[in-house]
């Protein structure tokens, strides 16, 4: 089968027209040869900086994948006031299967996939001192969005038991043709287990081959975070552990470190020494959807769709920085966090390695890498609490929703704690996205989430 690609993803790409007697042999202007789109070391990096921008697109993590996840898991800390029903029905876990938010983080991702699928298959263009950062990355944005898609879409959480029968998405890691429809792409859904082993190679691979530090785009030390993230929603906190030990290493030996102040690590249009990865937000490109939700008119944002209440403001004691953060407008607490425009969106910061690897300690009654007290000491010594000398596991916890909130963790540390939200279980149906109408229309080989229709 020949292979197709979009011809819209390689913009840059220069068309070379000789012999002007020559009679013209016109090709479908929507597409063009894989082996000629990809052909030269060149076009392969510039596929890759473009799939960088369809990573930061307002469906994925442009935003929508972190306020989704906090939406979901809400528990009447945020309120939708917006007159946008599709966020409704994510708040209120009445989610219809043709939602646009959740139909467009689908189609999203499965296009950062195919980029990354046609990236990998061209990699031996690519100049041998180049190769293992290219391939590094484009491993790593398949993996970001395997594991957004199991998570939201998957039957059930992994915790939940027998992830190997539970239906996750469908599983493509090979070039393949343009067209979504094309029967290429007529798989079922592979089970949770198997995504997430895809995640784990994906991830684990680009650990070993990214580089320490690499600008603004994906390094070793965010590898070693995913790989965190990913070994936590399994529960498997030993590894989790080394995990967010080795992104702590790597990072602090590459200038990497806490910003002495919390509210400078927000709403800056450059990355601070705090982010490992985030998407670049500028007047000119990027997308940051948390900013148009949260936000409000003020700022430049919608009229503050999002409200945080009062069950979430009065967690903070008084004096903690992260609390002086929130704003209050139009009768109700905002999150600081997103409040200006064109600026970047947080996807993965320090303090939540050094949180993860606290947790895990704490856990498993260890000390690697530093004690628990030492780490928690780490993000609360920045928001001006005092240190806490034989913290519980609990007291992690709470320092991990305090300082992460809003950042897109939300419904998973709900899901993989077997917590109860808004009424509803950890592993109800309705804590799951369904599988979106237009794809079930498409791959009739697809089978719906419980608790929805086909």
């Amino acid at each position: 089968m020949k292979k197709i690609i979009n011809i819209n993803l390689f913009l840059s790409l220069v068309l070379l027209i000789s012999g002007c007697e020559k009679k013209l042999e016109l090709s479908n202007p929507q597409s063009i040869d894989a082996s000629t789109a990809l052909s030269t070391d060149d076009r392969v990096k510039k596929a890759l900086i473009g799939n960088y921008a369809a990573l930061g697109s307002s469906s994925l993590f442009g935003g929508d994948v972190l306020w989704m996840s906090e939406l979901l898991a809400s528990d009447n800390e945020l309120n939708w006031v917006g007159t946008f029903p599709d966020p409704r029905q994510i708040i209120g876990k009445a989610i219809f299967t043709n939602n646009s938010n959740v139909s467009s983080t689908w189609s999203a991702a499965y296009g950062v996939i195919f980029n990354s699928n046609n990236i990998l298959g061209a990699i031996d263009v690519v100049k041998a001192a180049d190769k293992n950062k290219v391939k590094g990355e484009a491993l790593l944005q398949r993996a970001l969005v395997y594991f957004e898609l199991v998570k939201f879409f998957g039957e059930k959480p992994y915790v939940a038991g027998s992830p190997d029968q539970l239906k996750g998405v469908p599983l493509i890691t090979a070039s393949g043709p343009a067209a979504p429809q094309d029967v290429f792409y007529q798989l079922s859904r592979a089970s949770v287990a198997a995504v997430y082993t895809q995640v784990l190679a994906d991830a684990v691979e680009a650990e070993s081959l990214l580089p320490n530090t690499n600008g603004v785009y994906l390094n070793k030390a965010a590898a070693s975070l995913l790989l965190a993230r990913v070994y936590l929603q399994q529960a498997n906190y030993t590894a989790a552990r080394d995990a967010a030990n080795r992104c702590i290493t790597t990072a602090t030996a590459n200038s990497f470190g806490l910003m002495t102040n919390y509210e400078d690590a927000f709403n800056q249009s450059a990355n601070t020494k705090e982010d490992l990865f985030a998407m670049q937000v500028t007047t000119q490109a990027g997308s940051n959807s948390c900013f148009i939700f949260f936000s409000t008119s003020t700022f430049g944002a919608r009229d503050g769709d999002i409200e945080v209440t009062d069950k979430h403001y009065d967690k903070y004691t008084s004096g903690d920085a992260r609390k002086d953060l929130f704003f209050y407008e139009a009768d109700a607490y905002r999150a600081g966090k997103w409040r200006d425009n064109y600026k970047n969106v947080k996807v993965m910061r320090l303090a939540e390695a050094y949180l993860t690897r606290a947790e895990c300690n704490a856990r498993l009654s260890t000390n690697v890498g530093a004690t628990v007290s030492s780490d928690l000491n780490q993000t609360r010594s920045r928001a001006g609490l005092s240190l806490l000398a034989a913290p519980t596991l609990q007291d992690v916890l709470d320092e991990r929703e305090l300082e992460l909130a809003f950042e897109g963790q939300g419904a998973w540390d709900a899901k993989r704690l077997k917590l109860s939200v808004d009424g509803k279980a950890y592993n109800d149906d309705k804590m799951t996205f369904p599988i979106p109408l237009r794809e079930m229309n498409v791959n009739k080989n697809l089978e719906q989430n419980p608790g929805y229709a086909n």
